[in-house]
């Protein structure tokens, strides 16, 4: 099976075709039962509206493709219906352009219109293109965070924000039943802006410069020139600078070198 070329110059004129709206499929989705069991009277939301066209331009472009296998597939309109209902479901959620790379996978591989489950998996290969992982895998990736997120070596740094947009302590804390909702909806915008061409980086870790550290072996070298001494008889009275930084045992070396220095005529002031 040969892989994906550019990917923006394939999927370009593929989401054209596929948004196409075809006279071959006017068998609308219908309503259908929510996964709380309960029937939406009020209408069906933009998202499943969407959700409900992007399925009825899917079933068009099977029909087109398989010809008369589709047609055996789904003899009556009923079946059509019933049939676009469960695609829909199965699809909620997932963006046009990977639906159209895994039309164009379907053709390669399937001989006969592909079941629910095997466009599943070819959509999973659509991820891949863009270089993303499936929103069940980037969720446990996100769970499995347990350092500092900068450092964490991430499949692509889309995970990175939607866990960073559900919430670190949120993901560690929460049950599944809450986080996986909320990441699974921030990741799919990010998947939309990877989609739009967007460049996702992150963050880079700042370094602070510690400005307490200092050159020991250079200090002696000046001060033994300072005071016209070896440097072996200067190297003791920074023994100090080897004790905590902020200890009380090195405030107070620190102090009795510099007592030691001033009585033998050096004006400088040692470091803490």
């Amino acid at each position: 099976m040969k892989e994906p070329q550019t990917v923006q110059h394939l999927l370009k004129p593929l989401e054209n075709r596929l948004a196409t709206p075809s006279a071959t499929s006017t068998t609308q989705t219908g309503d259908y039962t929510s996964e709380q069991g309960a029937t939406r009277d009020s209408g069906p939301s933009e998202a499943e509206q969407q959700t409900r066209v992007l399925v009825n331009m899917l079933f068009a472009r099977f029909k087109a493709i398989y010809t008369h296998k589709f047609a055996s597939a789904y003899s009556t309109p009923d079946e059509v219906k019933l049939a676009k209902r469960e695609w829909a479901i199965a699809l909620k959620g997932f963006q046009e352009p990977l639906l159209a790379y895994a039309v164009e996978r379907t053709k390669e591989t399937y001989a006969w219109p592909p079941t629910i489950s095997e466009f599943l998996k070819l959509i999973n290969t659509a991820y891949k293109a863009y270089g993303l992982i499936d929103p069940r895998s980037a969720y446990l990736q996100a769970c499995a965070c347990r350092v500092d997120p900068l450092t964490f070596a991430w499949s692509h740094p889309a995970v990175y924000f939607a866990a960073a947009d559900t919430g670190w302590y949120k993901l560690k804390s929460e049950e599944e039943r809450v986080t996986w909702p909320l990441f699974e909806q921030a990741y799919l915008k990010m998947i939309d802006r990877v989609i739009a061409g967007e460049r996702l980086r992150v963050p880079q870790v700042v370094m602070i410069e510690d400005k307490h550290t200092f050159d020991v072996a250079k200090l002696v070298e000046q001060i033994a020139q300072a005071l016209n001494m070896a440097e072996d008889d200067i190297a003791p009275l920074l023994y100090y600078t080897q004790k905590t930084l902020g200890s009380g045992i090195r405030k107070r070396y620190r102090e009795q070198s510099q007592m030691k220095l001033e009585s033998l005529g050096y004006q400088g002031s040692l470091p803490n």
